[in-house]
């Protein structure tokens, strides 16, 4: 399993692969302090590959991997989910609610983002 995947799968709204990608984490016991940062991307891939290990790790109690302090926000703001771009009630919730590392890093989602039911 690498962050790629799963970062490559919430960029073009591929939301089973995310949340399957999710699920095998989870039943592997992955260490997300040991996730490597991911090489070659691009700049809000990068971002997205750091919130997103900052805010799985601290739903799993762990802490996320030094790496990610040092990865920057997005050159633009990023709606993670699409409709959040055009329902104002969404889009709203997401940029007050959505989770901090997300946010912090201009990438926006729901709060529940990638929770499994």
């Amino acid at each position: 399993m690498e962050l790629r995947e799963l970062v490559e799968a919430l960029l073009s709204y591929d939301t089973l692969t995310a949340r399957q990608w999710i699920a095998e984490a989870q039943r592997s016991g992955l260490d997300w302090t040991d996730v490597p940062a991911p090489q070659g991307l691009d700049p809000t891939a990068s971002a997205l590959a750091a919130g997103l290990t900052e805010m799985l790790a601290a739903r799993a109690g762990s802490r996320a991997p030094a790496w990610t302090k040092g990865v920057p926000a997005a050159p633009e703001r990023v709606f993670l989910v699409r409709a959040a771009a055009v329902m104002p009630r969404l889009r709203a919730t997401c940029e007050s609610e959505g989770p901090e590392p997300l946010r912090r890093r201009g990438l926006l989602a729901p709060p529940e983002f990638l929770t499994i039911a």
